[in-house]
Parts: C-alpha cells; sequence; structure tokens
C-alpha cells in the first residue's frame, strides 16, 4: 500500500510542469525611453533622453503602442517567454524571424532591450523608465 500511495504522489508531481512563460504583469504599464547604452555616438537631440520626451511604449496584458513625441507610430500584438532561468524574450505582432525576437529585462522601474542574443555585451541596449 506504501508503495501504491509513493506511486500516485510521483505520478501527481511529475504531470506538474512550471510555467515557463513569464508574467506579462510586469511589463503591463506606460515606458518612458530614457537613452541607448552601447559603443555609438550620443543621441543627436539630448532632450531625447530626457523626462517628458514623448517617447513612450504601452503594454497590456497582450498589446503595445509605441509613441513618438506623442504621435502613434505602431501598435500590435505582443508574446513573451522564458528563454532561460535567466533570460526573457519579448516578439511583437508574431514575428518569428530570428532578428525581431528581442531580449529584455525589469530591474525595478528600468526595462531594457538588449538585441537578439542574450548578451548585451556588443550590442545596444535602450532603456526605458516606468512612467
Amino acid at each position: 500500500m506504501k508503495k501504491l500511495f509513493l506511486f500516485g504522489i510521483l505520478a501527481i508531481l511529475s504531470g506538474c510542469k512550471k510555467d515557463d512563460t513569464p508574467n506579462n504583469n510586469q511589463l503591463i504599464g506606460r515606458w518612458e525611453y530614457r537613452g541607448t547604452s552601447c559603443y555609438c555616438e550620443p543621441p543627436k537631440d539630448p532632450n531625447s533622453i530626457k523626462t517628458g520626451n514623448g517617447n513612450i511604449i504601452v503594454f497590456t496584458a497582450s498589446t503595445y503602442k509605441r509613441f513618438k513625441k506623442d504621435t502613434l507610430i505602431n501598435s500590435g500584438n505582443y508574446l513573451t517567454r522564458r528563454y532561460d532561468n535567466a533570460h526573457e524574450q519579448i516578439m511583437f505582432d508574431k514575428d518569428t524571424s530570428a532578428n525581431s525576437i528581442t531580449f529584455f529585462k525589469i530591474d525595478g522601474k528600468i526595462l531594457t532591450f538588449y538585441g537578439t542574443v542574450p548578451l548585451a555585451a556588443d550590442g545596444p541596449e535602450s532603456h526605458y523608465e516606468r512612467l
């Protein structure tokens, strides 16, 4: 009887799968552009990274809207997924091409997009602050 009980517990536990989908709740809200980190030219317009610059991304649970200087430039759907234990990806508008799936991280009030590979060492990082 004890073996049957242990077998039942093992069967239940093996049927449980950890959800590998990140929680979109952390993205929901308004984010304003704060700059790009890279080995590149500084912005031509220094006001483009100041508070109130109008370069905003708005996320709901499944949609996004991008604004440039308060004008809507594009919108659509997005999906997130966990790449591994340390990295998450976002895909906009069901575009599954390798260059369209972007890694991101959220650290406090800062959202960072950092390219198509999980290491940001050589590529640019775009930073947004939660409003």
